[in-house]
């Protein structure tokens, strides 16, 4: 007999970056799961910012509801289990999470950034660390993509439940050789604009490179506390050092990514990090800041270094771009650690604590 489950899909309409990721590509994977029967919670007065079509057999709900009246709703016996079908387990994917009134909720903690260095976050750090402690305790089960994460909420909560420790995949990349969107040589960072992916520590590094270096792409749309180094973003743009996508869509990002002679990664904390596992699956050598979720991911596939020190980020930086024999290394030894992550397994493992929630 089929379970029926909800997943809070609203990251999936409206944002490009790593939860919306995660959410569609967990949503398609467990779609093609038989004994799980998948409902995807749509409601928001937002327009839908990604086009996607909802997996072969998993329907969507969705209706023009704010947010804001979810809690109402809930106290008039509508909470987001009944607004998405009566499921019995309601998957909480994001940092805001639409109340439920029967349903056992399970909850995806990415990361505890917001804990590590509120800073980073700035007024809203405050909210996000209290949100979390409820959805926390409200849960019946915890995922985390990688240990690291796990242990960051196991001090956070210590008397929540073990969480489930369920990386996220890699196979979504395309297989397919993409048409190129840029001429010539060029390196690519991918990510939100905000303090802790540490774009101006990587401007800086940049510019001490040989005047032999490529282009620098940057891919990702201002997110927040962020007006400084948008305003270095733009004078590196208007002195040609950098050339900047806003609102790359994935058909864009993929054929950027492919023909990238390397990804810059210098974020200084991770959940996951989609773009350096991404790459790897294409074989583009990365270098990352050196932090233990990227290490339990990539391995020993990734260059990694101190993204704090700038030279120490540009020796780097050049090695990755110059030193035919490491760009060899990286792209084989990248391939095959991307491949242990598959979307199949991760539905899977996720389907597996669906049930231990509602037994």
């Amino acid at each position: 007999m089929s379970l029926p489950i909800a997943i809070d899909y609203r990251p999936a309409l409206l944002s490009h970056a790593g939860i919306g990721r995660a959410t569609r590509e967990l949503a398609r994977a467990l779609a093609d799961l038989e004994d799980i029967q998948v409902h995807l919670f749509g409601h928001s007065l937002a327009r839908a910012r990604v086009p996607t079509t909802p997996p072969h057999r998993a329907r969507l709900h969705r209706a023009p509801i704010p947010g804001r009246a979810l809690p109402l709703l809930r106290r008039l016996s509508l909470g987001a289990e009944t607004l998405a079908g009566g499921a019995e387990v309601f998957h909480w994917t994001d940092y805001v999470q639409p109340p439920v009134r029967t349903a056992k909720a399970v909850l995806t903690v990415h990361d505890l950034a917001f804990v590590r260095d509120p800073s980073w976050h700035g007024a809203t750090a405050a909210t996000l660390r209290g949100r979390t402690a409820r959805a926390v305790a409200a849960a019946a089960a915890l995922i985390t993509p990688t240990k690291t994460t796990a242990d960051d909420l196991r001090a956070f909560a210590p008397q929540a439940p073990a969480p489930s420790v369920i990386p996220w995949g890699a196979d979504h990349v395309p297989e397919a050789q993409l048409p190129r969107v840029r001429d010539g040589d060029y390196a690519l960072c991918v990510g939100t604009i905000e303090p802790r992916k540490n774009h101006r520590a990587l401007l800086e590094a940049w510019r001490r490179l040989p005047t032999s270096r490529p282009q620098l792409v940057i891919a990702g749309a201002p997110g927040w506390e962020c007006d400084e180094i948008v305003r270095d973003l733009e004078r590196a743009e208007h002195d040609g050092v950098i050339a900047w996508r806003r609102d790359a869509d994935d058909q864009e990002l993929w054929a950027l990514l492919q023909h990238a002679r390397l990804l810059a990664y210098p974020a200084l904390w991770e959940g996951f990090g989609f773009p350096p596992v991404e790459a790897m699956s294409f074989g583009v050598p990365v270098v990352a800041h050196d932090t233990p979720a990227l290490r339990e991911v990539g391995d020993d596939a990734v260059c990694f270094t101190d993204a704090t020190d700038v030279d120490a980020l540009a020796a780097a930086l050049e090695a990755a771009l110059f030193d035919k024999a490491l760009r060899k290394r990286c792209a084989g030894a990248g391939r095959a650690r991307a491949a242990d992550f598959t979307w199949r397994r991760c539905a899977e493992h996720h389907a597996q604590v669906y049930r231990e929630v509602a037994s």
